[in-house]
């Protein structure tokens, strides 16, 4: 029981209900305190103890269900062909090339029951461990394996040896019914260990994926996928942060203060220093090449304004203007769309946007500050007024571009990135959701 428990909490895990090491153990509890032998009962006593939100306890109830009712051979098979076998018995010669446990197994199948087959099959998976199915390409080898012990080879054999005899039209009739009950089976346990809301295949994949080829229609998952790695960053910072604050020792006053305990350190103190956090000024580039970029990226830094200082954001295609308000007022997702809207207009013109940058946020630029300017540099061969951005680099502690190109595209039709570059503390590669997630990290560890 504690094994198929252990295998229960990992498939709540998959299913993102968090289940930590003490509440595991607070199921097995639960587990030796009611019972198995009441289904129901033993659910809402796992459920009040595991879930601990409404959405959780929705899909707790839902990863129960499949978890503990996982049986193969969910179709029964087609009687009308089984009657066609006028015997109820495969005869003895047959049954001795096809083997014991296949042989008792197709008798019960003309009988009408196919339980000595999902005994089979379930052996079979436990035995090669199908809890442990990690990816897609695994449910072929996991199908083949269990098709393997369950006799499938053996049919074949027989088939391809004896193609004409009686029993070849059911002995092809079963050998299709365990293939398509076994891929079946595979297939709910890859959804109940791997990918339990049908789900976590895009959401890795869009990980991988180029954000300016993502479909509209994915928009919604992927947001979440990046709520969950800003929230990751965040509690990673923090735990870092806790173990930075001390400082150094501060040795005069911890002497002075343990005076009183005969020069025993009972109570250290710590030199603390205070840093004046600057602004972050995030340029954004929202035309058509750029915008899916420029969408979860805003996204992403405006989740983590628990560690961040102040953000100031600013798009532009043609005219650059400021956002930050937008972003104040109104929910993310809103606010992003009405930028790319007001903002995403006309060819694109680095040198304007630039330009109106300086003209707007210039005098207040220190070297507490930094720019992140997101953008593939591309001109439309416009005059780049490099000048602009010069100026403003001079008076910033750090200036990041997050260009979705690679550098050997830098110099091709009318990149620019070139003449931008050597302004630049840092030139990030800015295509998938992992840059962003990469870069985001380095931005809170170099400002903070």
């Amino acid at each position: 029981m504690e094994i198929t428990f252990t295998r229960f909490a990992r498939a709540l895990r998959r299913a993102n209900i968090r289940v930590s090491t003490a509440e595991t153990l607070d199921g097995f509890s639960v587990v030796n305190r009611v019972g198995i032998e009441d289904r129901d009962f033993l659910k809402d006593a796992l459920s009040l103890t595991l879930a601990k939100s409404f959405p959780e306890k929705q899909t707790f109830d839902d990863t129960f269900e499949r978890f503990f009712d996982q049986l193969a051979f969910r179709s029964p098979p087609k009687q009308a062909m089984l009657r066609s076998f006028d015997q109820k018995r495969l005869p003895p010669e047959v049954g001795g090339r096809l083997g014991e446990e296949l042989t008792a197994g197709v008798n019960q199948l003309l009988q009408g029951s196919n339980d000595r087959l999902v005994e089979t099959v379930q052996r079979a998976a436990s035995e090669l461990h199908i809890e442990e199915i990690a990816s897609l390409r695994e449910k072929r080898m996991f199908a083949l394996g269990i098709g393997q012990e369950a006799g499938i080879p053996k049919i074949d054999t027989y088939l391809d040896e004896d193609p004409d005899t009686s029993t070849a039209p059911l002995l092809r009739y079963v050998r299709q019914y365990l293939r398509n009950e076994i891929n079946n089976y595979v297939e709910r346990q890859y959804h109940l260990h791997v990918d339990p809301t049908s789900k976590r295949a895009l959401l890795e994949q869009a990980l991988k994926s180029n954000l300016n080829h993502l479909p509209p229609e994915y928009y919604v998952e992927v947001r979440k996928v990046v709520e969950n790695l800003a929230r990751q960053l965040i509690r990673s910072y923090r735990r870092r942060a806790k173990r930075a604050q001390r400082g150094a020792l501060e040795y005069r006053r911890t002497l002075r203060q343990n005076m009183a305990y005969d020069g025993a350190f009972f109570e250290l103190y710590w030199k603390r220093t205070r840093r004046e956090l600057g602004t972050i000024y995030v340029i954004c580039d929202v035309s058509n090449s750029v915008a899916s970029i420029a969408r979860f990226l805003l996204l992403f830094l405006y989740e983590l304004v628990d560690v961040l200082p102040r953000v100031r954001a600013f798009a532009f295609s043609s005219r650059l203007g400021e956002i930050t308000d937008v972003f104040e007022n109104k929910g993310t997702d809103e606010a992003i769309e009405e930028a790319l809207f007001d903002w995403g207009k006309g060819n694109t013109d680095y040198g304007r946007a630039l330009s109106d940058f300086r003209d707007l946020c210039g005098r207040e630029l220190n070297r507490q500050a930094t720019v992140v300017v997101l953008g593939d540099a591309r001109s439309n061969y416009y005059n780049l007024n490099v000048g602009s951005f010069s100026e403003v680099a001079r008076h910033v502690k750090h200036v990041f571009w997050l260009n979705p190109e690679t550098r050997s595209q830098w110099r091709e039709g009318d990149s620019v990135m070139s003449k931008f570059a050597p302004f630049c503390t840092r030139v990030f590669l800015c295509n998938q959701l992992r840059h962003i997630e990469r870069f985001a990290d380095q931005l809170v560890s170099v400002i903070r």
